[in-house]
């Protein structure tokens, strides 16, 4: 006698029910940590640049200037378009040669929105040779496309030109800023 091994056509329909239950449940977490990763991302490209910036000045002995760009050769464009390192050694927000710029970063995701605010509402960071910034202390927020608060992302920098990231102290799921409040996509 032979023995049909196969499933039956009911057997397989439910397996295939348990299993898209099973996928759309586990779909918006899988979601979350997608953002959480591109989060994580970005702010490692922002300390990235900073800390290269600050290393820059420091060992140029010139102050170096930190600012978006959307072309990768000068100031301007969106944070999100990526950025440039350069010496500034006249302060002026622009490299003086092609010499001088240092490095263009770009992020590795498009989604999301990147912004600066800082002491005086400048639109570029930038260090001087004692490895300070030049009185601008602030921070960068990564918000996810989606606009989920939970998600969102802040890089705080201190005069120092210390770098220190935003945490959830009070375990509601969303970050502090640096002003201690949650951070807020807008």
């Amino acid at each position: 006698m032979i023995r049909n091994s196969g499933m039956t056509l009911l057997e397989l329909i439910l397996a295939i029910a348990l299993l898209s239950i099973l996928v759309a449940a586990t779909a918006p977490s899988l979601r979350g940590i997608i953002e959480q990763r591109r989060g994580d991302e970005v702010i490692g490209v922002l300390r990235d640049a900073i800390e290269l910036g600050r290393a820059t000045a420091i060992s140029s002995g010139r102050l170096a200037t930190i600012c978006r760009s959307g072309n990768g050769a000068s100031c301007g464009g969106r944070w999100q378009e990526g950025m440039i390192v350069f010496i500034d050694a006249d302060g002026d927000r622009r490299p003086d040669s092609p010499g001088t710029l240092v490095r263009a970063f770009r992020f590795p995701t498009s989604n999301g929105t990147i912004r600066w605010r800082s002491f005086g509402n400048r639109q570029y960071l930038q260090m001087t040779p004692l490895g300070f910034t030049r009185n601008q202390n602030g921070n960068f927020t990564w918000c996810p496309a989606d606009g989920d608060n939970s998600n969102a992302r802040q890089l705080i920098v201190n005069a120092a030109g210390r770098l220190r990231e935003a945490v959830d102290s009070d375990g509601d799921g969303v970050r502090e800023g640096s002003n201690g409040r949650p951070i807020e996509c807008d």
